[in-house]
């Protein structure tokens, strides 16, 4: 199968994929005060407003330090046209992330306990090499193919005095030296810091047993 990104320019760089929506930008789908908001999308008329939203605090400080030390691709499971009009907002120059991909490159599967729609999105089908590649995403069933990979983080709906992308920024600053380096696998150091699969071991558990007592 032909990799979702073409091949890369720089390989000494590694690759940062961010999340979209409530990640690093937050839309309003229903009414909303539009005074509250960073950017409205309006329809042809120019008077129908057809997305608002409000952009997460520290995006564009991260994302400017972000495309100095990593290829940043921006991956959302939102629609060509949604795509287009967030990096329009997010990188207006065409300078800061070097790659988008929308919902068509991603797997589609089915919840089966809540029959909804879920988006996975495979990192082995870039073409980067792994233990130099990490998605930031809200959702971690968004990595559920590649959980080692997966820095979690929390969802943004529009807090002012949200402080994520900083602590993020701190966190990727402090493991740069390793990320850079080729002898280190960062999935390691991801594994010890965040334990995701121990976590969702114990969050299916849980569930399990939930189901048990409803059924007695």
């Amino acid at each position: 199968m032909k990799p979702h990104l073409p091949p890369k320019k720089d390989d000494t760089r590694p690759t940062l994929v961010l999340d979209l929506d409530e990640t690093l930008l937050h839309t309003y789908r229903g009414e909303v005060a539009l005074k509250q908001v960073d950017y409205v999308i309006y329809a042809q008329d120019g008077h129908s407003c057809l997305l608002a939203g409000t952009l997460r605090p520290g995006v564009f400080d991260f994302l400017n330090w972000a495309a100095s030390y990593f290829e940043v691709v921006v991956w959302t499971a939102g629609t060509e046209d949604y795509a287009a009009m967030a990096r329009s907002c997010l990188d207006p120059d065409d300078k800061l992330i070097t790659h988008m991909l929308t919902r068509k490159s991603c797997i589609r599967m089915r919840s089966a306990s809540t029959k909804e729609v879920l988006y996975i999105k495979d990192l082995c089908a870039l073409g980067r090499d792994l233990s130099k590649t990490f998605l930031i995403d809200n959702t971690p069933h968004a990595a559920t193919l590649n959980l080692s990979n997966l820095i979690p983080i929390e969802s943004f709906v529009g807090n002012r005095s949200d402080t994520e992308l900083i602590e993020l920024k701190k966190f990727l600053e402090a493991n740069l030296v390793r990320l850079i380096d080729k002898k280190h696998d960062m999935r390691i150091i991801l594994h010890r810091q965040f334990n995701l699969k121990r976590r969702i071991r114990e969050r299916i558990t849980h569930w399990r047993r939930e189901q048990q007592s409803r059924q007695q």
